[in-house]
Order: C-alpha cells, then sequence, then structure tokens
C-alpha cells in the first residue's frame, strides 16, 4: 500500500527550493562585497532604519502634539463664550440677545447654535444665534450639537468665511444651558490647520531629505573607519603575500592593540614559526639524505665500472642498464643537492663576463646521457654577467628535455633582443598543454607523456633551470613551438661589453716585429691616466743596469672591459735603463716636456692613481 507523502516534509522541500535561489544571490553579494563595503552597508541600512523610525515617531507625535495644541485653545474660546452667554449679562430672557452680544466685534472662530425644536418626533431646528465677524450666519461650521456639559471634537472640517474663502479649522462643540428659560444652547469654536500642516510638512520634508544624508555619511564614515581598523589586517596580508617559501623567517606586523586582529597577528607568526620549523627540518632532510647518497652511489658506479670487464656477454647489458641507472640516480642526487642548497641559502653565484654563444655553441656536439636528436644551433656573440657553471646547467637541462620529448628535431637559437639576450629551445615533441606551463618548473612535476621509466627524467631538471634562471635576474616561460612541440625561452640581462664583438684569433697583431722583446708601438697602455713619458735610450758608451721589474699591484678595475676594436690608444713606451754618471743628481731627460724625477714620490710627472713608479738605483762599481 503505497504512502501518501508527508505534507510537511513537501512544504519544506518547496521552501527550500523557494529560499535557493535567494540563498545564493545573497551568497554571491557576500563573496563580491568585502568586510568593508558590507561593514558600511550593514551600519548605512541600521541607521537608514532607525532614523525611518524616529522620523515618523517625530511627524505624528507632532501632528498629535499641534492638534492637542489646537483642541485646548478652542476648548478655551468655547468655554469662555458659553460661560459668557450662560450669565445673561443683558438681564433677558432671550438667549439669542445674549449671544449676539457676546459674539459681536470677535475676530476668531466662534458660533452660538440652538434647536428651538425639541420635540424628538419632530426634525430639528437648529439656527445660529450667534457667531463672529468672519464667520457668515449661514451655513453652520458643523451639524454637531452637544449636550449641556459635553464637549464634542470635529478633528477636521472645511468652512467658508464672509469674504467666500474656504479653510480647514478642527472644531470643539461644548454644550451649555440658558438658565432663565433652561434653553440649551451649544458654542462652536474653531481653530485653523493651517499651521498644523506646515510645521508637519516642514518636519516630514526635513526626515525625507536628512534621512539619506546621514545614511550616506554614516555608510562613508563607517567605510573609511572600517579601513583604519582593518589597516593592520591589510599589512599582513601584504606581508604574506610578498613572502615566498625561503621568507618563512619573516614575521606579519602585530598591532599595539590587544584586539582580535592582534590575537590573529600573534597566532600567524605561530604558525609561521611552525612552518619555518617544519621546512628547516624538511630541507635538512633532504640535504643529508642526499649528501650522505653520493658516497655510496660513488662506490656503486666504481664497482660497476670495474665488473663492466670481467663479466661475460650475456650479464653484460645487465651491468650496463644498472649502470645506467646509478648514473640517473647520481644526476637525480646531485639536483636535489643543488635544490637544497638553493632553499638553504641560494645559489649565490658568481659574477663574471660569459659568453653566452660560447655556452650555447656547445650542445652541438655535446653528447647526452638522454640521447634523442643532436640540437641545431644558431647563435649570435652575445655576453652576460653570472655564474658559467650554472649557466651550462641551466642551458643544458633545457636542451636535454627538448632532446628527451622531440621527434626529429631539436632548434637552439641565441639572438640579441634589446637589453636580454633570449635563448629559444624549440623541439617537434608533443609540446606542452597551456594549463601545466605554469606547472613544469615546479619539482618532481612530470606530464603523463614524460612518466615512462625510459625517459630518465626526475623532474628536477627545469625547477633547477627556474632557480638558476632566478638568482640571474632573468626568466624562463613556455610558448608554442613553431616547430610544432615546446618552446622554452629564457631571457637574461646582457652586459654593455655584448653590443661590440671581440677580435677574433685571425687578426693578426698590429706592427711587424718578429724580436721577443715587444715593440713600443705594438703596447698599448688602456689607462686612464694617459700613456707614460717616453724615455730616451743612453747611449752605448754609458754602462747601464737593468732595471729590475717588480710586480704589479695595483688594484684591477671590477667591472666590464671597455672594448678596445677601434680605438686609438698611445704606446705604452719601454722602460729605459738609468745611466751611469759622475753625479747622482745626472739624470736622462725623456724627450717629453716633463721629467721623471727619480726618488720623488711626489713627482708632478708620476700621475699613477696606485702608486709612484719604484725606482732602483744603480749599484757603484
Amino acid at each position: 500500500m503505497a504512502r501518501d507523502p508527508d505534507p510537511a516534509a513537501g512544504s519544506g522541500a518547496a521552501a527550500t527550493r523557494a529560499s535557493g535561489p535567494f540563498r545564493g544571490l545573497r551568497d554571491r553579494l557576500r563573496a563580491r562585497l568585502g568586510v568593508r563595503t558590507t561593514t558600511a552597508l550593514a551600519a548605512a541600512l541600521t541607521v537608514g532604519v532607525v532614523l525611518l523610525v524616529a522620523g515618523a515617531i517625530l511627524v505624528l507625535g507632532l501632528n498629535a502634539l499641534l492638534r492637542m495644541q489646537l483642541v485646548n485653545a478652542a476648548t478655551q474660546q468655547a468655554t469662555q463664550l458659553g460661560e459668557r452667554v450662560a450669565a445673561n449679562f443683558a438681564d433677558t430672557e432671550d438667549v439669542k440677545r445674549n449671544a449676539v452680544q457676546a459674539t459681536g466685534k470677535r475676530s476668531d472662530l466662534v458660533e452660538v447654535v440652538t434647536n428651538y425644536n425639541r420635540d424628538p418626533d419632530r426634525p430639528p431646528d437648529i439656527q445660529n444665534i450667534g457667531s463672529s465677524d468672519p464667520l457668515p450666519q449661514y451655513p453652520l461650521m458643523s451639524d454637531v450639537l452637544a449636550e449641556p456639559d459635553e464637549v464634542e471634537v470635529v478633528h477636521s472640517t472645511w468652512i467658508t468665511l464672509d469674504d467666500g474663502k474656504h479653510e480647514e479649522v478642527l472644531v470643539v462643540a461644548m454644550g451649555f444651558e440658558f438658565p432663565p428659560t433652561g434653553q440649551p444652547f451649544t458654542v462652536l469654536a474653531a481653530q485653523p490647520l493651517d499651521f498644523l500642516h506646515r510645521a508637519v510638512d516642514t518636519v516630514l520634508a526635513m526626515v525625507l531629505v536628512g534621512i539619506p544624508v546621514l545614511v550616506v555619511l554614516v555608510g562613508g564614515f563607517t567605510y573609511l573607519f572600517a579601513g583604519r581598523a582593518l589597516r593592520p589586517v591589510e599589512a599582513m596580508r601584504a606581508r604574506v603575500a610578498s613572502m615566498s617559501e625561503r621568507d618563512l623567517g619573516t614575521r606579519v606586523p602585530v598591532p599595539p592593540a590587544r584586539d582580535e586582529v592582534g590575537r590573529l597577528a600573534e597566532t600567524m607568526n605561530q604558525m609561521l614559526g611552525r612552518l619555518e620549523s617544519a621546512q628547516a627540518t624538511q630541507r635538512r632532510f633532504v640535504a643529508d639524505a642526499s649528501h650522505e647518497l653520493r658516497s655510496p652511489l660513488a662506490t656503486i658506479a666504481s664497482g660497476l665500472e670495474l665488473l663492466a670487464g670481467s663479466v661475460d656477454e650475456s650479464d653484460a647489458s645487465t651491468v650496463q642498464t644498472l649502470r645506467g641507472e646509478a648514473g640517473r640516480l647520481d644526476r637525480l642526487v646531485d639536483g636535489l643537492l643543488l635544490l637544497a642548497r638553493s632553499d638553504e641559502r641560494g645559489l649565490q653565484p658568481k659574477r663574471e663576463d660569459v659568453d653566452l654563444d660560447e655556452i650555447v655553441e656547445a650542445e652541438r656536439g655535446r653528447p647526452s646521457d638522454v640521447g634523442g636528436v643532436a640540437p641545431e644551433v644558431r647563435a649570435e656573440p652575445v655576453r652576460v654577467s653570472g655564474d658559467r657553471a650554472q649557466l651550462v646547467r641551466a642551458v643544458r637541462n633545457l636542451v636535454d628535455n627538448a632532446r628527451r620529448h622531440a621527434d626529429s628535431r631539436v632548434l637552439v637559437t641565441l639572438r640579441a633582443e634589446g637589453p636580454d639576450a633570449v635563448v629559444d629551445v624549440a623541439d617537434d615533441g608533443p609540446g606542452v598543454p597551456p594549463e601545466e606551463r605554469g606547472r613544469v618548473f615546479e619539482r618532481f612535476v612530470r606530464l603523463d607523456e614524460a612518466r615512462a621509466r625510459s625517459d630518465g627524467g626526475a623532474g628536477l631538471g627545469l625547477a633547477i633551470v627556474r632557480e638558476i634562471v632566478a638568482v640571474h635576474h632573468g626568466s624562463v616561460e613556455v610558448l608554442d613551438s613553431p616547430l610544432g612541440g615546446a618552446l622554452f625561452r629564457l631571457r637574461l640581462p646582457r652586459t654593455e661589453t655584448s653590443a661590440e664583438p671581440e677580435p677574433g684569433p685571425e687578426e693578426p697583431p698590429s706592427g711587424s716585429g718578429t724580436s721577443d722583446v715587444p715593440d713600443p708601438d705594438d703596447l698599448r697602455d688602456d689607462r686612464p691616466t694617459g700613456p707614460l713619458p717616453v724615455l730616451t735610450p743612453p747611449t752605448r758608451e754609458q754602462g747601464t743596469a737593468p732595471v729590475p721589474r717588480e710586480e704589479d699591484t695595483r688594484p684591477v678595475p671590477v667591472g666590464p672591459r671597455p672594448s678596445v676594436r677601434g680605438q686609438d690608444t698611445a704606446p705604452v713606451p719601454r722602460p729605459s735603463p738609468v745611466p751611469r754618471g759622475t753625479h747622482e743628481d745626472e739624470r736622462v731627460r725623456p724627450s717629453g716636456s716633463v721629467p721623471i724625477r727619480l726618488g720623488d714620490a711626489l713627482s708632478p710627472a708620476d700621475v699613477n692613481p696606485t702608486a709612484p713608479i719604484p725606482v732602483v738605483r744603480p749599484p757603484a762599481r
């Protein structure tokens, strides 16, 4: 027997389905709006609701208060007029005469009416027996009749004045009795409502205009102050965003206030401390394990190399396979050691001028363990500054990666592009999908096409390339290759000396001298101080004593050497022997303008910025 569905459950499901879109809208708005905006909107909404309620209370209260005052004023007028009529100051028995005299020459809005037909079976005969000057005799302000000692209030009615104008008034009807005859009469006192309407409308306009302005001001100030309150959080976010895996020793700033934000900063610093400790432990383990594996691997490799010459042919292939695996493991350990050093203290490359075209050209005929296609090389003369060994490793890893995945062609190009040296390594292999191009430079990441054991890669080569390029202030990226595969583009900043090629070895030196002693015209002085003055050689008759050469202790200038091709440099003079004379002060003067005075360190001709020229006096006979 089938059961009827639970109506409560059905209604709950319907409610859930109905609230689903609203919940999704709320979640989307919450995701798009930040904390500052949400706080400002909440404050503005709260203030807006409070102000609306307060404004409504203010308008309604003002209207009630003003109406109460009008009722009191009209009641006072009616009481005063009724008591005057009832006092019979005219000393007659005619109530109408007393009413006319009591209301005459009054400027307010009052009337005295009575019903002359007191028979309940006949229609009433209500007449105006007295009214103030602004009111006409007919019609009446109101048809309300009050019994003696009773008060009736008409909160709003329209009357016509004697001049024909219409006015909205509040009317109070108060009943009295004329003592001489016992005739009941009613006094009607009216108060204009124009003043009340103007006051209420003014307050309502102020509320309607002031509430939005106050809401906007509250929202703006809340947004501003919330931003100032969240400034420590933004400082923490910026500090954490600028941190890398090598900056875990950095801590976020802790605000002085010991509130939720301060506790958040302290908790985040504690978390960073735990991460730093765990990372240091992991790096130390990797470095120690890699270091400890080098000696056993070297022993295994040496043993396999010795074993290769003593086994028969049936076991030679096994030994060769084991040697390849040992080499692969050795490269893996070497890569782990390099990355561990990079994580701990950075690679710290040496800075020297490196001809990058020589490194690229060396890949043309270099044998590789990965095998594959021999690369084609097209290189321009480009010079960079960095560590030659590390740059060789970076280029080699890119080329080996291309050779491992290429089908039939690998192209390596080097060119100068603006201030950068660009190395492109392209292949015609399967390529790298766009969604994986940022991940291939991570450690131990191998795409599905490269997970075969025969490929020999461990997923560290490209990670090492990224580390080396980063410390050399360069970049590496993966693009689509014109050959159909992947294109790895490496950029490094060029040095200034790479703009002009250096003279090749095929250019013969200037001059045609073949003697072991260099000709003075062949020597060029590239010092910034200029050439030394040329000394005139002594005659053969004078005995000479050679001046011993001393090691040049001048500091080597730091920075790239300027290219000297095409420069007109002055020849460096050959030192001439000091002639012997009859007196010590006799010197051979140069053919220039100022002689060098031997023995005087402050000689004006000594412009060497490092030290004066050493002087060796000739020995006595």
